[in-house]
């Protein structure tokens, strides 16, 4: 009787015993935390050896605010009149990659930080300004850290991956575990990248399982940004060049139909293009056309795939909704990265293997 006493005594320990580390997160949040983020991959930094991406976004051209001093005044919430902002700060413009990494169990910022810093300055980086903990100013990591972690939204992320990104670094004891790395460097390859390095440990909150789920990881918030000059109307193609390929070659690449990263809405600087290639349509009214939406090859085959299957399915809806043409006349196909124009070794490649086709039926 004594030891089947003991015996259940153990067992109910071991039922009711706190869980530890990854027990106590849901499957659905760390089967997130413990892979990368669909369409996603590393843009010239190299991640944390473990790491995966919790979120990315890319934009061809856009701006960057880097900071180059700590934060002073204060909280908007507390004093509007004295609203926190970056004692000093540097605008750059050119292509801009954001990333959100999850870091291993066990590491602390400063080793993230150190392994940064030791890889990017044996490129040649030079430091522009860093921080960490309370130097950084009071509530750095809500002027900087909350105003940039990712907060994705449409399909292309599940609802745990979303719940997860967009209260990564809500809450943060910057007076003990945050750290701020900004730097450039000039490649062999040319143009200059400036990098803006944030790194700190999630302390919980009251988002639930979300909170519990994230509470005492490292994250780290990576933006890069290359300079390059904006392309204006250089992918651009009109009617009679379309006409003129599809005569020679039976297809042809179209650049300038725009979409965000990782979704299939055609953003609204893509109608002059889409009128191009209605005019040709409408100026050949027995021609038929297959639509062909291709990606580069980050990501899995499968999600590539379905994404350029419905980009050029919204080609396809757009010609003939916005601009009359006889849907019989298109045919929407997606090959993902099946058929690239270049290796997808470079960035330039990676551009060149993005696109829409026309090819004649």
């Amino acid at each position: 009787m004594r030891r089947a006493l003991l015996a259940a005594a153990v067992a109910l320990l071991a039922t009711t015993a706190p869980l530890t580390g990854y027990a106590q997160v849901e499957p659905r949040f760390a089967k997130e935390l413990g892979s990368n983020a669909p369409g996603s991959g590393d843009q010239v930094v190299p991640h944390y050896a473990g790491s995966f991406i919790l979120a990315q976004t890319r934009k061809d051209f856009d701006e960057l605010t880097l900071p180059l001093g700590k934060a002073i005044g204060a909280s908007y919430y507390s004093e509007p009149d004295k609203k926190l902002r970056y004692e000093k700060t540097q605008v750059v413009e050119g292509r801009l990659t954001r990333t959100v990494y999850v870091i291993p169990e066990g590491r602390s910022t400063l080793e993230v930080m150190r392994n940064y810093t030791s890889e990017l300055e044996a490129k040649g980086a030079k430091t522009l300004f860093q921080c960490g903990k309370a130097e950084c100013g009071e509530e750095f990591h809500k002027l900087h850290a909350v105003a940039r972690a990712l907060k994705p939204e449409g399909t292309a992320y599940n609802r745990e991956r979303r719940d997860l990104a967009s209260n990564v670094l809500d809450y943060v004891d910057p007076s003990a575990d945050q750290r701020l790395w900004v730097a450039e460097w000039k490649r062999e390859s040319g143009g200059d990248v400036y990098v803006s390095i944030y790194v700190a440990t999630q302390t919980g909150g009251s988002m639930g399982n979300v909170s519990s789920a994230l509470k005492g990881r490292v994250l780290a918030i990576v933006e890069v940004l290359e300079t390059k000059a904006m392309q204006q109307n250089l992918a651009f193609v009109s009617a009679e060049q379309i006409g003129g390929a599809l005569g020679k070659d039976g297809r042809v690449a179209i650049y300038g139909i725009y979409f965000d990263f990782d979704k299939a809405d055609i953003k609204p600087e893509s109608d002059k293009q889409l009128a191009e290639m209605a005019n040709l349509l409408k100026s050949n009214p027995g021609l038929k056309v297959f639509i062909v939406g291709h990606t580069d090859n980050k990501g899995t085959l499968a999600y590539n795939t379905d994404l350029s299957q419905r980009r050029a399915e919204a080609v396809a809806k757009a010609l003939a909704t916005k601009f009359g043409i006889a849907a019989d006349r298109m045919v929407a196909r997606g090959v993902g990265p099946l058929s690239p124009l270049a290796p997808n070794d470079s960035e330039d490649g990676q551009a060149k293997n993005r696109r829409v086709e026309l090819v004649k039926q």
